[in-house]
């Protein structure tokens, strides 16, 4: 019996340029799905506020150096996205016998943080946890608004000074599903023997998909 050679050979070498295909097809989707599950990498200005109090202390604080990283969710739902954010705030106080510095961020969903927004008591994470790995989840249905608070610092009066320094601290949003926007928030409340007052510097909003 006669072996075809030629046809074996073509039948060979439609084989191997089928799997070739299949392997190219493989490969476009598995970069396409990396492409598709990519952090955003966002800068963001520094601010700074810098005024006297209704009770005549001289304030100035600042924020330096704050970025987000946004990573899409990895089950690609569109409905939950983990931002992590980092920055230092600093204020220089004169004239306070005492105070704190509250620092976070404002999150909401279909909602335009660009003006006017409210800083409640939602959600509260602490720095020193003993899971630090494990970052909040907030569920906001559309109009919704949540208040992050990373840290909490006493001003010290000797030195007139108070400061928080935060890195990579995330939050994940689930349930929204249109676009998120957070907004950083860094809130002053000194104190004399005149009374009290307060002082809020608001960040850049972003979105966070």
């Amino acid at each position: 019996m006669k072996v075809n050679e030629s046809g074996g050979r073509r039948a060979a070498g439609a084989g191997l340029g089928f799997a070739a295909m299949l392997f190219g097809c493989a490969a476009a989707m598995t970069f396409d799905s990396a492409v598709a599950q990519a952090d955003t990498f966002v800068p963001l200005p520094d601010g700074e506020q810098s005024l006297t109090t209704a009770t005549g202390v001289r304030v100035d604080l600042t924020r330096s150096g704050e970025h987000a990283t946004i990573s899409p969710s990895i089950a690609s739902n569109g409905l939950s996205r983990t931002a992590s954010m980092s920055a230092t705030v600093f204020a220089t106080i004169d004239g306070a016998t005492s105070g704190n510095l509250v620092t976070g961020y404002v999150v909401g969903c279909q909602v335009d943080l660009s003006g006017g927004v409210t800083i409640g008591g939602d959600i509260y994470i602490s720095p020193n946890s003993a899971y630090p790995e494990i970052y909040p989840n907030i569920n906001l249905v559309p109009g919704g608004v949540a208040t992050v608070k990373f840290d909490t610092k006493k001003l010290d009066p000797t030195a007139g000074a108070v400061g928080v320094a935060y890195a990579d601290r995330a939050v994940q949003v689930s349930g929204c599903a249109g676009y998120a926007q957070a907004r950083a928030f860094s809130t002053l409340t000194v104190k004399n023997d005149s009374g009290s007052a307060e002082v809020t510097l608001y960040g850049q909003p972003f979105s966070i998909g």
